[in-house]
């Protein structure tokens, strides 16, 4: 495998633009129906133009969402069926699994790059890393795109992800890819700007200061607060009176 994957590569990568394109105009096909529509039945009906062009400009507005909406489902309802989300573990570089990988991060690349940040937080992106695999509670804030292998990450109820905070569960170590899950419990606070390593364990009520990285496979105790490059837990919460 690992002879082949630079012939691999190229290949994987056309056939995947394919595939994006493909997906792209499944997203944009209701969107495209909807504009007709507005064409045919609702522009030019006022002789108006300031109204024409206020109506083309709304139409097209809400074909975008309509596209991002339909996108969103779409990529989920992917990696509901397929098997291409590999499991924890340790991979040599061009395996099987780490193609897998490459692939889960493209499908994810699609909706990141094109819409995720529009509905960033609302209850849409929670749908969306739901569909894509990451275990979400209830009431919880992720106010961030970047967060790679969603499938590997778990998060307890009433947390909050910070704006622009980064959840990875991989790394690349010495020519292998490593998969570890993450698990955040309930009542946390994920700073902004701060950045979680594969892993990581942050139990029930604490919190990761602004800007602040937890190095991988550190384990947070319940409520607790933790800060710093590296973090280091600065103050006890079930301590204080």
């Amino acid at each position: 495998m690992k002879k082949l994957f630079p012939i691999l590569q190229p290949l994987i990568t056309t056939v995947f633009i394919f595939i994006a394109c493909v997906i792209y105009g499944l997203s944009l096909a209701p969107s495209i129906l909807f504009f007709q529509y507005v064409l045919n039945n609702l522009l030019f009906a006022s002789q108006h133009m300031f109204l024409n062009a206020f109506i083309v400009g709304v139409a097209l507005s809400l074909c975008f969402f309509v596209f991002g909406i339909s996108l969103i489902f779409i990529v989920g309802f992917i990696f509901r069926i397929l098997p291409i989300k590999p499991k924890p573990g340790s991979y040599r570089l061009g395996s099987l699994q780490t193609i897998k990988w490459g692939l889960c991060g493209a499908f994810l690349k699609l909706v990141n790059v094109a819409f995720l940040d529009m509905i960033t937080p609302t209850f849409l992106n929670i749908i969306y890393f739901r569909m894509v695999g990451a275990k979400v509670g209830k009431n919880v804030q992720i106010n961030s795109i970047s967060i790679n292998d969603p499938w590997l990450l778990k998060i307890g109820d009433n947390s909050v992800i910070g704006g622009g905070a980064s959840i990875n569960c991989h790394t690349v170590e010495s020519g292998k890819l490593i998969l570890e899950r993450v698990e955040i419990g309930k009542n946390c606070t994920i700073g902004a700007q701060s950045l979680v390593w594969p892993g990581c364990e942050i139990g029930d009520g604490s919190i990761l200061s602004t800007k602040s990285v937890l190095r991988k496979r550190s384990k947070v105790g319940e409520k607790q607060v933790w800060k710093g490059n590296p973090a280091k837990n600065i103050r006890d919460k079930s301590k204080q009176v």
